[in-house]
């Protein structure tokens, strides 16, 4: 297996479980947090609920983490309106720093 399969892997487990632990604290009627695969990295995307239904009504793409062949790093964008380096930690080799910063969003740029 190469090593950008590993990459990609890593990357949809953390995902995985961001999403998860986003999901745990936050009401339905807040959105939640689910993601999608894309060529090297993945798609975070908040699905919107009505406030008297289970199910999605739309979902909106709020983040974005793909691997950098040109820096060797994570590249972390978030879609506002369009996507542009996340100001507080655009590039890094530390996968998790970034999957923490999606989770919990402490500047309230994300969800």
């Amino acid at each position: 297996m190469e090593l950008v399969n590993l990459w990609q892997k890593q990357l949809e487990q953390r995902a995985r479980l961001t999403c998860q632990q986003r999901n745990q604290g936050v009401c339905v009627e807040h959105g939640k947090a689910s993601f999608e695969v894309i060529e090297n990295g993945v798609t975070f995307i908040k699905q919107h609920y009505l406030l008297d239904s289970n199910h999605c009504s739309y979902s909106s793409p709020v983040a974005k983490v793909t691997w950098s062949n040109d820096h060797q790093k994570w590249q972390f964008d978030i879609a506002e309106p369009n996507w542009h380096p996340y100001p507080n930690l655009d590039i890094s080799a530390d996968l998790l720093t970034i999957m923490n910063e999606i989770a919990k969003d402490p500047h309230a740029l994300i969800w």
